[in-house]
């Protein structure tokens, strides 16, 4: 009862954190734009480059999205030494906030920044399987956002091909294979869901 309780803390907690909008503060402090309304309107480092024009505040909210999913996984791993069941919710809900944020009236980015530094504490065997396969899907096309859907998509799928107990959860002390499915799952289901019309509006002028 006490896992349940701290869970569901951490869940609201770890969602709030999420929910902080890097790209949207940066680009309102040092650009004065409001990039919910600019480009895509994705709150993330790729549109914060496009609509800034600026590497370094491209890179800037990269860097500070990625430590957004790190810190706190590292943190709940390795200070607080939680097992798998208890902070694998809360690291999903870092990620949903991320994507949905409460700030923004649920607006927010696409979560691979967030979801990257999360998955580099967990197991970095997961970040190199979805980079292989992201960078494969650009040798067939040569589309950020497709290559960003179809990673995300197929990673479960080669965890599962791998199925190996060992190699998969080597910082997930406590956890079952499938629970360790059902935390890339998620995470993995809330990163497609903001990729879902970037791909439409693509096949759409493509079409035309």
């Amino acid at each position: 009862m006490q896992n349940i309780y701290l869970i569901i803390f951490l869940s609201l907690l770890f969602y709030l954190i999420g929910s902080i909008p890097t790209a949207f503060i940066l680009m309102k402090l040092l650009h004065k734009k409001d990039i919910t309304k600019e480009g895509s309107g994705n709150v993330g480092a790729m549109n914060s480059y496009d609509v800034s024009g600026s590497k370094k505040t491209g890179v800037l909210v990269f860097i500070i999205d990625l430590l957004k999913g790190l810190i706190p996984a590292v943190i709940l791993i390795y200070f607080l030494k939680l097992s798998f069941q208890v902070y694998y919710i809360p690291l999903v809900a870092l990620v949903m906030g991320h994507n949905f944020s409460i700030w923004l009236k649920f607006k927010g980015g696409r979560g691979l920044a967030t979801a990257t530094g999360i998955f580099a504490v967990v197991n970095f065997w997961i970040v190199v399987i979805w980079c292989v396969v992201f960078l494969l899907s650009q040798f067939f096309k040569k589309n950020v956002h497709i290559g960003n859907a179809l990673a995300t998509i197929l990673l479960p799928f080669m965890l599962l091909i791998l199925n190996s107990q060992e190699l998969m959860c080597i910082s997930c002390k406590g956890a079952e294979f499938s629970d360790f499915m059902i935390f890339i799952s998620l995470i993995s289901l809330i990163i497609l869901l903001k990729h879902i019309n970037p791909i439409k509006n693509l096949i759409t002028k493509t079409a035309k």
